[in-house]
């Protein structure tokens, strides 16, 4: 546990806990924090779980995607409160899940880490508790406060109430959706669930280890001064905290008879509501000594012969966080145990009455005002649609309703179900705007995260979107007999000859069916002379440009609008999934997830808009003699066929 003013500190306590754990392993990281700034955390705190630095990163976004590999066994999920509006996630691998209270706060900062522990080789959990925001001002600019523990029963008992709180709240926003959303938010809540309830995962409880206290919703929670008081008589209190509300009933609820304050320094001023003190309370005040905006919160609590506690996390001095009358926060505080003459921190430097700036701090604990209305916005990349929900909570703050998603408009009367939205997107749409008008018809707004669903890698941007002009040029010059190795260092060749960043436009449709024959031609080759040498074959890996997975993604995210592309569209697919048939009699067949699943129904839903084309076709009624669907399915195999044939002959 330490409080310290250093900017890599938070990082390093971080660093501490990750280094706890296989690198190699597969884990499971929740994070919770109040305030959020996804590019400080994707810049400055994914890289550090990938194993790199922040340096690596540098906004290349070639790193970016080595970094979004490396999270493919790193599932991360951040839980934040949704008052604070936090800017839309960028295209790295985690989960976002943002809450709201209508009473309260989501205010608890912890990082909770499960997986296979180094010095043990067994699974096991270290868990984090602090006063910093996943912020660049949390992690590096303020006098922030953390603790660092194993988890054990206790906490594991206390932790278990939080995330049973938080599947609720996703279950609530989710359960409608019909899939997988992008970070897999259930899947990493369930997962921790299941390691908490593992006693084999739990740490053994020993003597110095702080035990954790958590202060739920209203309808969960007990008071949490008194929790952390624990029916023990204190002679003194020292309060770190840099907001103060109901100061003289909580030392009241303290029982000491002596209270220092240690306020935070704000323009120029200590801010503490001094004059709600009683003048006869024998309080002091101090100050740490310098002028770093100190956002720490921590309660020390001694007995006469100088022993006590020391409680240090999240909650501030006031009575939303401590012991709740009207509004309640969610908190996480450590308590640790300290025997005399311990000093958790370096002597205060007294702070007089002429340097305090009287304020309550009442107004730096209400939240941020939520909507009147609860709103869930999600994009089903395979649907290609909008869909979601909207809740109308206060009916007489909220009259014509607008919700606006990617240029996109929809009235509410009342809640229910958002109707599904057809939209094409190439890129994912994070958020959306929900608009009213109160009962005096002033205007309000809100901005929330739109919930990726059933979304592929290089949808969400981890991944660069394979071209198929480059994936046929890369094809066409496989060489069968090179190893991997060679074939690595010629794909990074010729990716480097192309320049740019993986950002570049998608460029133009491809249609070269001869190169595309050419193409699954080497493919094969290539693939049958891995599998008589018992070689292992890649064939399903969305990362390798000569796989089966990539050719399939580079035809499917090419435009298919007008009835030649869909046609085209056909004949390519038809190609790739002669491949697939064929590597599905060798015994390979596509995986669980795998893009090229889809391929039948890709098929089938060409054929309509194929058949409708073709209905008003003269030549193709004289060539066939109709146009009934099983006439367009033979053309369409007669077209493939004709140019694999051509292909051949120039070959």
């Amino acid at each position: 546990m330490s409080a310290q003013k250093n900017s890599a500190f938070m990082r390093d306590a971080f660093q501490s806990i990750i280094d706890r754990f296989e690198p190699d392993g597969e884990r499971l990281v929740l994070f919770t924090t109040f305030n959020f700034h996804p590019g400080f955390f994707e810049s400055n705190v994914l890289p550090l779980l990938a194993g790199d630095t922040v340096a690596d990163l540098a906004g290349v976004s070639e790193t970016r995607h080595a970094i979004n590999e490396e999270l493919k066994k790193i599932q991360v999920l951040v839980v934040n409160d949704r008052s604070t509006l936090p800017e839309p996630k960028g295209g790295m691998r985690y989960g976002c899940l943002s809450v709201g209270l209508r009473k309260g706060r989501f205010h608890p900062k912890l990082m909770l880490m499960a997986g296979t522990l180094k010095d043990s080789c067994q699974r096991g959990l270290w868990l984090f508790v602090g006063s910093g925001n996943l912020t660049l001002s949390g992690w590096a600019r303020n006098r922030e406060i953390v603790g660092v523990t194993p988890v054990a029963s206790q906490h594991a008992a206390e932790l278990t109430l939080l995330l049973h709180w938080l599947r609720e709240q996703a279950r609530a926003q989710l359960d409608d959706v019909n899939g997988h959303e992008e970070g897999g938010v259930r899947q990493v809540l369930d997962a921790l669930l299941a390691c908490l309830q593992d006693e084999a995962q739990l740490h053994a409880d020993h003597a110095g280890m702080p035990s954790l206290h958590l202060a739920l919703p209203f309808e969960q929670r007990g008071d949490l001064l008194q929790s952390l008081v624990a029916d023990r008589a204190w002679r003194r209190a020292t309060v770190v905290s840099p907001f103060w509300s109901d100061v003289p009933g909580l030392v009241r609820k303290l029982g000491v008879t002596e209270c220092r304050f240690v306020p935070s320094l704000q323009k120029g001023a200590y801010a503490f509501p001094i004059s709600t003190l009683p003048a006869h309370d024998p309080h002091s005040f101090g100050k740490f000594g310098d002028d770093q905006y100190t956002h720490a919160k921590a309660l020390l609590l001694e007995q006469d012969d100088g022993a006590g506690v020391l409680c240090v996390g999240s909650a501030n001095f006031t009575a939303a966080a401590l012991s709740p009358i009207g509004m309640a926060n969610v908190e996480a505080m450590l308590r640790y145990a300290l025997p005399a003459g311990a000093s958790p921190w370096p002597p205060f430097q007294l702070l007089g009455r002429d340097q305090l700036d009287d304020k309550d701090g009442a107004a730096g604990e209400e939240p941020s005002p939520l909507p009147p209305v609860d709103v869930t916005v999600y994009y089903d990349w395979r649907q290609h649609e909008f869909g979601g929900h909207l809740a109308v909570l206060e009916p007489q703050e909220a009259f014509d309703i607008w919700l606006e998603v990617a240029g996109h408009r929809h009235h509410f009367s009342s809640g229910g179900k958002l109707p599904r939205i057809k939209a094409h997107c190439n890129r994912p749409q994070r958020a959306f705007i929900v608009r009213w008008r109160d009962a005096a018809g002033a205007p309000g707004s809100w901005s929330g995260a739109v919930l990726q669903i059933n979304a592929q890698d290089d949808e969400l941007q981890y991944a660069p979107r394979p071209r198929l002009d480059k994936v046929l040029e890369l094809l066409r010059s496989l060489d069968p007999e090179l190893s991997d190795e060679e074939l690595r260092k010629r794909a990074a060749r010729r990716r480097g000859e192309g320049g740019g960043d993986g950002e570049q436009d998608e460029g133009d449709a491809s249609y070269d069916y001869f190169g595309l024959f050419q193409a699954t031609w080497k493919l094969r080759a290539h693939l049958q002379r891995r599998l008589a040498a018992k070689e292992t074959v890649p064939v399903f890996d969305s990362l390798s440009p000569y796989s089966v997975s990539t050719l399939y993604r580079a035809i499917t995210l090419q435009p298919a609008v007008r009835p030649s592309e869909k046609i085209g569209r056909y004949i390519q697919l038809t190609e790739v999934k002669q491949v697939l048939d064929s590597l599905a009699h060798a015994g390979l067949k596509a995986p669980q997830g795998s893009p090229c699943l889809d391929i039948d129904a890709e098929l089938a839903l060409l054929l309509g808009p194929i058949r409708e084309a073709l209905a008003g076709s003269a030549s193709f009624k004289n060539m066939f003699g109709g146009n009934a669907p099983a006439q367009v399915t033979v053309f369409l195999k007669w077209f493939h066929d004709e140019m694999k044939k051509e292909e051949a002959s120039h070959a």
